[in-house]
């Protein structure tokens, strides 16, 4: 019989400048590794902080484990990033926060030599956790057959040579497009089920479908992993004037409420496909930026859930409003050769370890 591990909170000061990263997701090195190989940038990152003596916060899912199957294939295709990482955990400087990609936690702990806990608390009034404590979804799955359905997910994209991914407009693959066409037959039929034993008397529900295709649909809308409103839940009815998270990675810096009662939500982003996201603490004050490009990320991600026109809709509405038959979604066709996004970096920079520094 297996014992529950009992979570691990860690505190430290906040006197000094703190730099936070998260979702990594750094794979095998292969086409599948979402990290996109920009061990350059990240090692740049790292040695950075290095030179400055401030802290790393690493907030979860930096290696993929599910992607790259061990740690051997990971620490092969990216030695040079791990060996950077290390140098600053035996320096004392490196704090890594559990996510829910995380299954090999002595790993972090005894190979690279990371300070590991499941949550950091920042002086008296700052928590950091991944995030997946918000997700809804994945609150209650985290350990209970959620690294299967991940690891079938990564094997799908491996083998079919596709992104099955959210938002559906910037993954706007033939697997994605074929993907979410089923989603939809599949909760026809769930729902018409459901109201045929319901004519017999019989009790069927297709609420469990319904909800998560919800949940599916206000991710993709912007609501990734559907964590917004319980931070800000958090923040108003808990002590803390700040929550830093990862997982969904959407990066930004929120400010709710006014005056001193006023909270902050900050989100790491991530370092998955072209993004390079962090963010750090300093004086006080959050920022948070792009690493490669420099470009820095208020709270412009977040206006459409900020306003709660996010949640207007379900996952039937927006299938009514994007559909357009033949595969076609109208939220894809209209960013077709308009918007630069990951695409562009497979097509221009396949090496981007070896790119400018």
């Amino acid at each position: 019989m297996s014992v529950a591990r009992v979570p691990v909170v860690l505190r430290i000061p906040d006197d000094g400048k703190i730099w936070f990263i998260s979702d990594l997701h750094i794979g095998d090195g292969t086409p599948a590794d979402v990290f996109f190989g920009k061990d350059h940038y990240l090692s740049a990152l790292v040695q950075r902080v290095e030179r400055e003596g401030s802290t790393l916060v690493i907030v979860g899912d930096a290696i993929d484990f599910h992607q790259a199957w061990t740690l051997a294939r990971v620490l092969a295709a990216h030695p040079d990033v791990f060996s950077d990482l290390s140098r600053l955990a035996r320096k004392g400087r490196l704090y890594y926060v559990v996510g829910n990609h995380d299954h090999e936690i002595n790993l972090f702990q005894e190979l690279l030599q990371f300070r590991v806990c499941d949550e950091l608390l920042i002086g008296d009034d700052i928590r950091c956790v991944h995030g997946f404590q918000y997700d809804p979804y994945l609150r209650s799955r985290v350990g209970h057959g959620h690294g299967w359905s991940t690891t079938f997910h990564h094997l799908m994209e491996r083998y079919l040579r596709t992104w099955l991914r959210i938002p559906l407009g910037e993954f706007y693959t033939k697997g994605n497009r074929l993907l979410f066409w089923l989603a939809h037959k599949a909760a026809l039929f769930a729902n018409a089920y459901a109201r045929g034993m319901r004519a017999f008397g019989l009790t069927r529900s297709a609420d469990a479908i319904n909800h998560h295709l919800d949940y599916w649909t206000q991710g993709n809308l912007g609501d990734s992993m559907g964590m917004f409103r319980p931070v800000l839940d958090h923040l108003r009815t808990g002590r803390f004037r700040a929550i830093v998270c990862g997982h969904s990675h959407v990066p930004g810096v929120v400010r709710d409420g006014e005056g001193e009662q006023a909270g902050t939500y900050v989100n790491t982003g991530s370092w998955t496909f072209a993004s390079s996201n962090y963010a750090v603490l300093e004086n006080g004050a959050f920022s948070v930026r792009d690493w490669m490009t420099g470009r820095v990320m208020g709270s412009e991600l977040y206006e459409a859930l900020a306003d709660g026109s996010v949640y207007e809709k379900d996952f039937w509405q927006w299938w009514r409003e994007n559909y357009m038959g033949l595969f076609r979604f109208r939220e894809g066709e209209e960013r077709k050769g308009r918007l630069r996004g990951w695409e562009s970096y497979i097509r221009e920079y396949q090496h981007l370890s070896g790119g400018p520094g």
